[in-house]
């Protein structure tokens, strides 16, 4: 019997995400969706475990109840922290996929079209092989996008965890700073930001927090290697915070010493094109004007050469390998999703200059029912360590 004493949503809540995921089945014209993807997992049942190395599978009939089938291992879990009531559990001596398959059978999925998510991470493809091959009859349909559009409008209880994911952040970025010194590693650092983010609540996050220096800063997704800190260095942070799977990030940069005028110069332009971004986003505007707005600013200020990437990403659940949603939306040149309000993006923009340093500042950032507002809110500025 669940007791469902670590549920972070209404039941209610939940069983909104179900009925409009229904809805999607029903536009895509299927009888049974079949979930692998742990964040969308948990996104309709609340269940969350770091054991979705091993097969997990969420069962979503379009008439009747759902179920999980999982581990036996993580059985707890499910009893504990989701809604679901119905379940099925394998083994580790048995094969997972052979026991969805029959699932599947008693459930009567003969002649039906069924939804499987052919993107997810977590299907391998000798799972997906395996178990199609066994339905001559099934017609399997890439259903990867059925959730994951449904997941990108946040509800006010999501938006809230974001919040607090947010003020993890911020105080990951804040005691960082603090830490930054000649003399000192870049492991002194990452172990105040760490501890910044873990005082303020946040969990382990999809992604380690990004603490580099000097050349290495300039590095894409580089963190912290026991580098020394030296006079004239730039230091890179990019700190997540995680309360409840739910994420936020904030990017700073800082300088130890008076930074070149270039320098200074670059991170005013990479600034600005921050803020053209945030000014532009509003309900009904593109996402490919969001990147236009950002990177001509930054190409007009005559650094465009060091930036080649998009300019942020939905945000929201994540488990490792990723904190981010950008395999559902991402604010890239060309993409034309209308923005609407619910929406959370992380946006990163920065120069990344091979041999020299990299500079960037983030926010992460809530589309309003008017505009636009940075749910992070550290001084967006360059920080000069005297």
């Amino acid at each position: 019997m669940s007791d469902n004493n670590e549920l972070v949503f209404s039941v209610e809540e939940f069983k909104g995400r179900i009925e409009r995921v229904r809805e999607s089945m029903e536009e895509a014209g299927l009888d049974l969706l079949l979930v692998h993807t742990p964040e969308n997992i948990y996104y309709l049942t609340g269940y969350r475990t770091p054991g979705y190395y091993t097969y997990q599978c969420f069962i979503l009939p379009l008439d009747s109840e759902p179920m999980m089938l999982i581990r036996f291992m993580e059985e707890g879990n499910i009893m504990a922290q989701s809604w679901v009531e119905k379940r099925v559990t394998y083994q580790d001596t048995e094969d997972p996929v052979e026991v969805t398959s029959n699932t599947l059978k008693g459930l009567g999925v003969s002649g039906k079209r069924v939804g499987i998510e052919k993107s997810s991470w977590f299907l391998t493809t000798a799972a997906y092989e395996q178990l199609t091959a066994t339905f001559q009859d099934v017609t399997f349909t890439d259903a990867s996008d059925v959730v994951n559009k449904v997941r990108l409008i946040k509800s006010p209880a999501e938006i809230a965890y974001i919040r607090e994911a947010a003020k993890a952040a911020e105080n990951g970025v804040r005691m960082g700073m603090e830490a930054i010194a000649a003399g000192k590693t870049e492991n002194d650092v990452a172990a105040a930001a760490l501890t910044g983010m873990l005082r303020e609540g946040s969990e382990y996050t999809g992604l380690a927090p990004f603490v580099a220096s000097g050349p290495r800063s300039a590095l894409g997704h580089a963190t912290w290697e026991r580098r020394k800190l030296e006079e004239g260095d730039l230091v890179f942070l990019e700190i997540p915070g995680c309360i409840n799977r739910y994420h936020a990030a904030q990017m700073r940069t800082a300088v130890i010493g008076k930074p070149p005028a270039e320098w200074e110069d670059i991170a005013k332009v990479v600034i600005d094109g921050l803020s053209a971004a945030i000014e532009t986003i509003k309900p009904g505007v593109m996402a490919g004007e969001v990147d236009d707005a950002c990177r001509g600013t930054i190409t007009r200020g005559g650094y465009g050469e060091y930036f080649l990437y998009r300019t942020g990403y939905s945000i929201g659940i994540a488990f490792p390998p990723d904190w981010g949603e950008g395999h559902i939306l991402s604010l890239r040149g060309g993409e034309s999703t209308e923005l609407q309000p619910g929406m959370t993006f992380h946006m990163p923009p920065s120069a990344l200059m091979y041999g020299v340093g990299g500079i960037g500042f983030s926010e992460t950032v809530l589309v309003t029912e008017t505009g636009c507002e940075a749910i992070t809110r550290y001084p967006r500025e360059l920080v000069v360590i005297d």
